[in-house]
């Protein structure tokens, strides 16, 4: 099926729609996209964003009253940075509250496109009376989210072909998926104020059996929990599935985290402590109790989680015995052919652990205390660049965290230990001069044996264990209206990694130009160079020798805000990838999108058309693409075609949203998309996504 056709399709039903409504609903905020959009730009992978959308939309329907948070609630806004969040506490001090939410002008670090984001989400006083939860109202006041979502590729993939009964008779384990190439999502939730909240999500992935086979219980994936907050001593209590996050991410940090980002002076963790979880991610969470308590400025949390993840499993036969052992931790949350079944739920992971924190008015300490078992023996690969890593069914972490905060001046830091003695450390500091002027500035040492089960500190490498490294950042207002972000990144491998044969270094820079002529206008130019090195391909015979490689990005975004409903966005970007002496190889996107919510009827529509042309993978553009509520998609672009996105959001009823996503990728030069089992014949890749809200 052509996208012409899809197209002529999607605006068809949307007519009927509007011919057949009497009611409006008020659209999503634009914010909201643009807020994700700028984080997970900081990233070269797909990343799950629902518990940061959740807790937008928690404070866009509840905003934020200045006159009575906290700066540990402004930190849950992930777009305000740990100046901000303080600079707006030490303002409301000074003057004796706020009076007006364009007040926030004239707080110190607060620059035109945060004041735009967070106009949003906070209020000044809008709460009236006592807050406190009155729980005989709980069922009567809160508020009901379901969704519904279905997505399916219209080309056929290979793994979905016919085999001959004669063939899974000779081979039952023949590969091939085995369920119905939809993928199916469901959630639910609710929650009262800032009290309660409960909820439940289930999905199935495409090729996943469905109430058959190996799936009796419908959905491969299902997740629960329940968090109240604020009874008496008890700050937070979970039951079910839930995030850790404590100090640096050094020592036990199970949530999200969003690496190094255009903005140099965000590399400060602040973790939640203990939150619920409904994301997707099927393993990278905990499962069990948690909870809060608060003694004056003393605050204790425990928790004990007990789950089922899976790991790919390796066995040894030995004098007629057979040896079984973890070779290592899978994440794809897939389970659609034999192979992937087998790896399902094959280790039982328990983790128990405490977190005891000092809170101060210009510093706080955190001591973090972690063990886990795991039912299996975990060996990892037997390749030298993994002689340290972890073996054995057994470890512990312990972990001292610290911050201080004099006005201008901020310091952090975490040092961690594993149960090997091995230790890691990361430390930093953030200086405002004078409100035009930020410096950052941080270091990090992990030891190559030091072990954490789940941890998410500043890296380059992503993982807490073989790395050293300095970062210096900069922020500056040079004139009004105009920001320059500036940082450099110096890093080392002191031991082997996986595809490299011997220690190696990096380093990355990068320079971004924001200027907003007016309100409605915003663009930036950045560049960004990194140096790395890896084995050299080309050696034949023998060890690998190292080899330089570099990576150069420069990209020109400009988004217009017409008003009357309308928003353009346009972006240029090239790459260039050269690997040692050979020649450059070069990548190319160029895409424009516009949306237009419609001011009489509550329709909304995004398009978005892209133009791509990449030597090699290796010069791949990331972009963030327009998608269906709590969805989330940042491709790869490369290769030489062309992409198409529509998005409509259509309010069916009061309380009722629908949404309808048709993207479709075409290639110039291909005759068929993908390998293996996700192979498609031609040039076309057509995906759909369906999907229903309702709330009450």
């Amino acid at each position: 099926m052509s996208f012409k056709i899809v197209l002529n399709i999607v605006l068809a039903l949307c007519l009927t729609c509007v011919a057949g409504t009497v009611s409006a609903q008020e659209t999503e905020i634009q914010a909201f996209n643009d807020i994700v959009e700028q984080i997970a730009e900081s990233s070269d992978e797909e990343l799950d964003y629902t518990t940061l959308y959740e807790t937008l939309m928690q404070y866009y329907n509840d905003p934020i009253d200045l006159n009575q948070t906290t700066a540990d609630e402004l930190d849950k806004l992930m777009f305000l940075t740990f100046y901000q969040a303080r600079s707006i506490i030490k303002y409301r001090e000074k003057f004796k509250g706020f009076k007006s939410l364009y007040e926030l002008r004239f707080v110190d670090g607060i620059d035109e496109q945060t004041l735009n984001f967070l106009l949003h989400f906070v209020s000044v006083g809008i709460k009236y009376g006592n807050d406190k939860a009155d729980w005989k109202k709980m069922l009567t006041y809160g508020k009901h989210d379901v969704f519904l979502r279905s997505q399916f590729t219209l080309q056929q993939r290979a793994g979905y072909d016919e085999i001959p009964d004669s063939v899974l008779v000779a081979d039952p384990d023949k590969s091939r998926y085995l369920g119905s190439p939809y993928k199916l999502y469901t959630r639910y939730r609710y929650h009262y104020k800032d009290k309660i909240f409960w909820g439940i999500t289930a999905e199935k992935d495409a090729g996943e059996e469905f109430f058959r086979g190996s799936q009796p219980y419908g959905f491969d994936y299902y997740s629960a929990h329940l968090q109240v907050n604020g009874l008496g001593p008890v700050t937070t209590a979970i039951l079910g599935d839930y995030q850790v996050e404590f100090g640096q991410g050094l020592t036990l940090w199970s949530g999200m985290t969003y690496g190094k980002g255009s903005n140099p002076n965000d590399i400060i963790k602040r973790g939640r402590g203990i939150s619920r979880y409904g994301s997707a991610n099927e393993n990278e969470f905990l499962r069990g109790q948690a909870a809060m308590f608060t003694f004056g400025k003393f605050t204790l949390t425990e928790f004990l989680s007990f789950n089922a993840i899976d790991a790919s499993i390796d066995s040894d036969t030995t004098y007629d015995e057979e040896e079984a052992w973890v070779s290592s931790f899978l994440n794809s949350g897939y389970h659609r052919t034999p192979s992937e079944l087998a790896s399902k739920n094959t280790v039982k992971q328990s983790i128990a652990g405490a977190n005891l924190s000092y809170k101060a008015d210009w510093y706080h300490l955190g001591l973090t205390l972690a063990a886990f078992n795991l039912s299996e023996n975990l060996t990892g690969n037997p390749a030298p660049y993994n002689y340290f890593g972890f073996r054995g069914t057994q470890g512990a972490n312990a972990g001292l965290n610290y911050m201080i905060y004099r006005g201008i001046f901020t310091a952090f830091g975490e040092t961690s230990v594993s149960e090997n003695l091995a230790f890691a450390t990361l430390n930093g500091a953030s200086l405002n001069l004078i409100p035009e002027v930020n410096i950052s500035v941080l270091h990090r040492y992990f030891e190559p044996d030091y072990h954490a089960l789940y941890a998410a500190p500043f890296s380059e490498g992503g993982k807490p264990s073989n790395e050293s490294g300095f970062y210096l950042g900069a922020t500056i207002y040079p004139i009004k209206r105009w920001r320059l972000d500036l940082y450099t990144d110096i890093w080392k491998y002191p031991w082997l990694r996986y595809g490299v044969s011997a220690p190696t270094t990096g380093k990355e820079y990068l320079a971004q130009l924001n200027y907003s002529p007016t309100r409605y206008v915003d663009m930036l130019f950045r560049v960004k160079y990194e140096t790395k090195q890896r084995n050299n391909s080309l050696t034949e015979l023998g060890v690998h020798d190292i080899t330089d490689y570099s990576v150069m990005r420069v990209r020109y975004h400009i988004a217009v805000d017409p008003g009357r409903g309308f928003m353009l966005k346009t972006r240029l970007e090239w790459s260039r990838y050269q690997l040692g002496d050979a020649g450059p190889e070069n990548g190319f996107l160029m895409y424009q999108d516009f949306s237009y919510a419609f001011q009489r009827i509550p329709l909304q529509l995004t398009a978005r058309i892209a133009l791509f042309n990449t030597d090699s993978y290796n010069t791949a553009i990331y972009a963030w693409e327009p998608d269906v509520l709590y969805a989330f998609s940042v491709p790869a672009y490369y290769d030489r075609g062309s992409k198409l996105v529509l998005v409509v959001k259509y309010s069916l009823v009061e309380n009722l949203d629908f949404w309808l996503r048709v993207a479709q990728t075409q290639y110039s030069f291909k005759n068929s998309i993908g390998s293996g089992l996700d192979e498609i014949e031609g040039n076309f890749k057509t995906d759909i996504n369906l999907q229903l809200r309702y709330s009450f």
